[in-house]
């Protein structure tokens, strides 16, 4: 008998472990192990009735009843840690000339209905989003891909966690030097645990340091689909409601799933204004500051005359006060979201409002201030990538340091390091920027705009897809 059937050495290894139940039937020779809260018992009970009717004949079963068959000599304790916290019966004869061990897949994991996407509204688009079972998120973009060449591989990440990761890709679209890139990045990731998509992303992305995210992400599964029919790759972590989708340039953050579900006059236009938003949440608040610090000459009469009244008094130069304004902003930003979600979106409204109003009153800073800094903070909510929003306070911020100092030279300097720097971008052997392959004038108009479904006969050119041509989608 080997110390896999010996129930007093499986006690021992599991003593801290008070969820995992182990049975012993003396009269079958048999012994069964399983973690309580991840099965179905019910499917316990009916599974282990028909094994005791059929006497426990494990080897004659084992094609009827679908167990997963390993051989004594090849099992190991971590392999029996892997199936036990999938929610599997591990069933052991302790018959000598047995020479196998089974697993029974009887597993309830505790999760959530698929429901709509929180961070991604939908209106006329499919309300199913993901959820934190990796199965179900990969069967959310199955039946909406009905295709052979849907290829979905699954990677182990994490010595403790052993967190499962899906990689899926259409394998006669995707550019193999992309799929190669994205996979030897995934087996070279050496960690004790994975939790989420946004751990997964730190280790497999292209600059640990960039302010603009090099992956994508979105808890819309149509919007996967859209994706990986584009030649791209997406990755679904278990536990995780979101999917990263790589490579993603510029252009590809300021989409959304939506933007398929809409007329595309509408759709255009969006992309259009949710471009003048990223631009007027990072170059605004610098730009406001250089002109009325340095190049006052630059401005109308009446606009100085404005600007000059409005700061009569005011004990802060037009600097600090922008700065101490933003910051103000990014605080009832983060109240709002760490908040319970009905409390945390009064407080930031309400508390914009008065603390506004008091500030003006108080001589803290002046309405015009106040308006610049509100339209750029309602120029970032534009924005769909949570984590580009965040990221764009930082360059914000350096930008305004730089005009406050050098007026428009600083601003101008800022914003050609941060044009140089978004154009050295690559993201899985990608540029950053989308003008870098354009190959046609309706190629350059289709990055700023959605052009009807019947003119969008070509695949994104920057992504190298095997086939090109997509017809009409």
């Amino acid at each position: 008998m080997t110390r896999y059937t010996d129930k007093d050495w499986l006690s021992e290894q599991f003593h801290n472990s008070s969820d995992i139940v182990i049975k012993d039937y003396p009269n079958e020779n048999v012994l069964l192990m399983f973690c309580e809260p991840l099965i179905d018992h019910t499917a316990l009970h009916s599974n282990l009735l028909y094994l005791k009717e059929n006497e426990f004949k494990l080897e004659e079963l084992s094609t009827l009843v679908q167990l997963t068959r390993i051989k004594k000599h090849s099992f190991s304790f971590d392999l029996l840690y892997k199936y036990l916290y999938e929610g599997y019966l591990y069933i052991a004869s302790k018959e000598e000339s047995s020479d196998s061990v089974f697993f029974l897949n009887i597993a309830k994991i505790p999760a959530r209905f698929p429901d709509e996407s929180v961070s991604e509204v939908s209106t006329r688009g499919p309300k199913d989003g993901f959820i934190e079972q990796a199965s179900v998120n990969v069967g959310l973009v199955r039946k909406r891909l009905k295709s052979p060449s849907f290829v979905v591989e699954d990677f182990t990440i994490g010595k403790r966690s052993n967190t499962n990761v899906s990689l899926l890709y259409i394998a006669d679209i995707i550019d193999e030097n992309i799929l190669k890139t994205v996979k030897t990045r995934l087996t070279k990731i050496n960690t004790d645990i994975l939790t989420s998509s946004e751990e997964l992303e730190d280790y497999i992305s292209d600059q640990k340091f960039s302010l603009f995210p090099l992956i994508n992400y979105t808890g819309r599964p149509d919007f996967v689909t859209k994706a990986i029919n584009q030649g791209r790759v997406a990755l679904i972590v278990d536990g995780s409601p979101t999917a990263l989708i790589a490579p993603a340039n510029l252009s590809f953050l300021l989409k959304t799933a939506e933007d398929n579900n809409t007329s595309f006059y509408f759709a255009s236009v969006e992309r259009v204004i949710r471009t003048i938003g990223l631009l007027t949440s990072i170059f605004l608040p610098g730009f406001y500051t250089a002109l009325t610090s340095h190049n006052l000459g630059q401005l109308p009469f009446p606009l100085i005359a404005t600007i000059s009244v409005s700061r009569s008094g005011l004990p802060f130069s037009n600097f600090l006060e922008m700065l101490i304004m933003l910051i103000m902003f990014e605080l009832f930003k983060e109240a709002g979201a760490r908040l319970p979600k009905g409390v945390g979106q009064t407080v930031a409204v309400l508390g914009g409002l008065i603390i506004g109003d008091a500030a003006i009153r108080g001589g803290i800073t002046s309405p015009t201030m106040l308006v610049v800094v509100g339209v750029t903070a309602i120029s970032s909510f534009t924005l769909v990538n949570q984590s580009l929003t965040g990221n764009l306070f930082i360059a914000r911020i350096y930008i305004l340091f730089l005009s406050s100092g050098l007026g428009l030279f600083g601003f101008f300097v800022g914003f050609l390091s941060l044009t140089i720097h978004v154009a050295s971008l690559r993201s899985f052997g990608t540029s950053y920027v989308s003008f870098s392959k354009v190959e046609s004038f309706k190629d350059l108009v289709s990055i700023f705009i959605r052009l009807p479904k019947p003119l969008l006969t070509k695949r994104a050119p920057e992504l190298d897809a095997n086939d090109k041509t997509r017809g009409q989608s």
